[in-house]
């Protein structure tokens, strides 16, 4: 797995084995999608995995990167990835569900104006997650958030706060890209 857009272009990463990457040519298109919305955005990469997407934004110019994850060999290797390339400055990290993740930082105060979501597939997890997000408020105004599911998953088309702006699939993964729309108030 290689890092494939701004100055880290071409580093390798180190991936658990047990986890699913993003293809690279998904991973590719979503960033040239959201080329325009990264440099000096604060990003969430929730169940990071390898931490790719969130090493790929913080190499195309984003100011600042969260990593959750629930598995503890997972977050090992995002803390390598992130020492290896000197990105601990620009980053934390934190083994923590992300459900439970979600839900901190909204009491802490924390928003983020660009969230990676990629759950495990085949069990329900991105319909949770985005319940969570519409429950703990953390996307900045007009933030986006970007998912990633299998194909046959069942997931939201708009519901008043997330509307959905790119639903594009790529064989069995499904990248669906939504943008927080602020309700007006009385």
């Amino acid at each position: 797995m290689k890092v494939l857009k701004g100055n880290l272009k071409g580093r390798n990463l180190i991936s658990p084995q047990h986890i699913r990457p993003v293809a690279v040519r998904i991973k590719k298109a979503c960033f040239d999608i959201l080329r325009e919305e990264i440099e000096g955005k604060k990003i969430l990469d929730l169940f990071s995995g390898s931490g790719s997407l969130g090493i790929e934004a913080l190499s195309c110019g984003a100011k600042e990167a969260v990593f959750v994850d629930i598995k503890r060999d997972c977050v090992e290797k995002i803390k390598q990835n992130l020492a290896f390339f000197k990105l601990t400055a620009k980053s934390e990290v934190h083994l923590k569900d992300a459900f439970r993740a979600i839900e901190d930082f909204y009491k802490n105060g924390e928003t983020f104006d660009l969230i990676f979501l990629d759950p495990p597939y085949y069990k329900g997890m991105l319909r949770k997650a985005l319940q969570a997000l519409r429950d703990y408020d953390i996307l900045t105004p007009l933030g986006y958030l970007v998912a990633f599911c299998y194909a046959k998953d069942e997931f939201v088309n708009n519901d008043g706060r997330f509307f959905l702006i790119v639903h594009k699939n790529y064989g069995q993964t499904l990248v669906l890209i939504y943008k927080k729309q602020e309700i007006p108030k009385d």
